[in-house]
């Protein structure tokens, strides 16, 4: 990091990285914490019992925290903290994980070398920590001035953030800029789009019938819920990013019954709206279609998260990321990804986003979920910077 000093932005990153690789015993203290409460969405109770650790740790750090009830989820987080008032930055992320009750108990944080593995340790908790210790490492430079906060914590992340969406987007027309605490897969590594995500349900009916003795009378679901399904499958282009996939089938009762109710869930992903837009289409008119004579199907679902697509006054936001990284001596990467974010509603409504702002690692999702501890000061002080230096946004 010898090139640092020579700028004033430079010397900036540098004390901020010279602090930000003390913090690594307070990080992991913290991570610890929350790794080892489950809070799978369902789990209301356990959901707010790790809602109550973060909001302890945000009022360490001078933040007023207000609780948000959610019917059916545990209470989404609010956290202010106010700055030099003449620009405002939203945090975001959500601290509801995959897993059942129990697995913290049988799968407890654990450190093997150089990395931390447990339930939710990299989505997303991990990223919530590092968070609040960036805004913590900014307070310990009485010089720098810092914008008002916003920090938007929600709990229903994992199943499309139904009662929290509304919430997001509200906050965010309130900010110049929003951050996203999502993993990092890359020590410099930005992200500033990801595909939308479309979530379908089709029930198709049919009619029962003795499938020995009176087969022609029947109308079978699922002979017809196959032909649709590889139409769907048509609607695939690789080309473009798009990718249209029936992942779950139910249908029938018997094997002697021809089945007079199928149904299939399509998983969607799609680079821009037009996509969006001709997808939606196909699938309803597919479903509208029948091969099988006398049956009929309903759709439910659409497009869950709109893609998240780049903004022109995201620009300046990657650029300043750029900077910072390459000052901290790593190699910037732009990311993309086919999995979507609350940050794709914030880029919907026009507001510049940066995300994937989190800890470095792999895993989501699954028993081997870890985070790379070496990554937390450059991550640390890569968010801190992102803070500290952002600009208002012109108009």
């Amino acid at each position: 990091m010898e090139q640092v000093a020579s700028s004033p932005r430079g010397e900036l990153v540098a004390r901020l990285h010279a602090r930000a690789q003390h913090r690594a015993e307070e990080y992991l203290r913290d991570l610890t914490r929350l790794v080892n409460l489950d809070s799978g969405t369902l789990d209301v109770h356990l959901v707010n019992e790790v809602g109550h650790e973060l909001a302890a740790m945000l009022e360490r750090g001078g933040w007023r925290v207000e609780r948000c009830p959610a019917p059916g989820f545990g209470n989404h987080l609010v956290a202010t903290l106010p700055g030099d008032g003449r620009r405002r930055l939203m945090l975001l992320g959500h601290f509801d994980t995959v897993y059942p009750a129990g697995t913290a108990t049988t799968r407890p944080l654990a450190v093997r070398e150089g990395r931390a593995y447990g339930p939710g340790v990299l989505d997303m908790k991990g990223g919530l920590v590092l968070g609040i210790h960036a805004v913590e490492l900014l307070a310990g430079f009485s010089d720098l001035a810092r914008p008002d906060l916003v920090f938007v914590l929600n709990s229903d992340e994992e199943v499309g953030s139904p009662t929290s969406r509304q919430l997001i987007e509200e906050t965010a027309r309130t900010v110049d800029a929003v951050y996203v605490l999502e993993p990092g897969r890359e020590p410099g590594g930005v992200l500033a789009t990801r595909k939308g995500v479309g979530m379908y349900t089709v029930t198709v009916h049919g009619r029962a019938a003795h499938a020995g003795a009176a087969p022609q009378d029947g109308r079978s679901a699922v002979l017809e819920l196959a032909h649709k399904t590889v139409q769907w499958h048509e609607l695939n282009d690789l080309d473009k990013g798009t990718t249209v996939n029936v992942t779950v089938v139910r249908g029938g009762t018997r094997r002697n019954v021809i089945p007079e109710l199928a149904t299939a869930e399509i998983d969607v992903r799609v680079p821009s709206r037009d996509e969006a837009t001709r997808v939606d289409q196909a699938i309803r008119e597919i479903a509208a279609r029948s091969w099988v004579p006398e049956t009929r199907a309903e759709v439910s679902g659409g497009l869950n998260r709109p893609p998240m697509e780049k903004l022109a006054g995201t620009l300046p936001l990657l650029e300043l990321a750029r900077q910072i990284v390459e000052l901290l001596g790593l190699p910037f990467v732009e990311l993309t990804s086919g999995g979507g974010s609350d940050g794709n509603f914030t880029t919907a409504i026009g507001v510049p986003t940066l995300d994937g702002l989190g800890p470095v690692g792999r895993g989501p999702h699954s028993p081997e979920e870890y985070i790379e501890l070496e990554s937390i000061p450059a991550r640390l002080t890569l968010l801190a910077a992102l803070i500290a230096l952002a600009s208002p946004r012109s108009g």
